[in-house]
């Protein structure tokens, strides 16, 4: 399959996949940032034979990404939870470590985001940072949305690499 039959594929899509993720994450966010990973999964990973139905493996690779998100975010609260109780049993308090991870988290996004080329740094700074739609921002930049859609699927997919190291 081509980049184009797949990108179309996706298009066509996109805003019933980013409803469905919505529903089972009750999370806009969430629902958008799994959308735009779907998107770089599909493109990343393209199916070797014909597929018949691509609707069914969008939703598929939506449908695992969400069974993941939520299996981390179990594990997250799990662990937070452990922490809670481990400061509770010891008389610690968490304020401190919890600040000196935030700002180690802080440094290093922001560390990433200044390697982050252009124009993905400019449309991931509009859209998450100030809070402004896909649309204005394409407006704005004289693009295209799916250009939009392109640049910060690929900004937010570089930034997760750089938080995971």
């Amino acid at each position: 399959m081509t980049t184009e039959e797949l990108e179309q594929a996706f298009k066509a899509h996109a805003r019933e996949l980013r409803v469905f993720l919505y529903r089972r994450l009750k999370s806009m966010e969430t629902a958008a940032d799994l959308s735009q990973e779907t998107y770089l999964r599909l493109l990343r990973q393209p199916p070797r034979e014909p597929v018949e139905n691509l609707r069914a493996l969008i939703f598929r690779i939506g449908r695992n990404l969400a069974i993941d998100h939520v299996r981390i975010r179990d594990s997250r609260e799990r662990h937070d939870q452990g922490l809670a109780y481990l400061y509770e049993v010891t008389g610690e308090s968490p304020q401190l470590i919890d600040l000196v991870a935030a700002d180690e988290d802080l440094r290093v996004l922001s560390e990433a985001v200044q390697r982050m080329g252009e124009p993905g740094r400019s449309i991931f700074m509009k859209c998450r940072l100030q809070g402004m739609a896909y649309k204005d921002v394409a407006r704005e930049l004289g693009v295209s949305l799916s250009t939009v859609e392109k640049h910060l699927a690929g900004a937010l997919d570089f930034l997760r690499r750089c938080l995971q190291r």
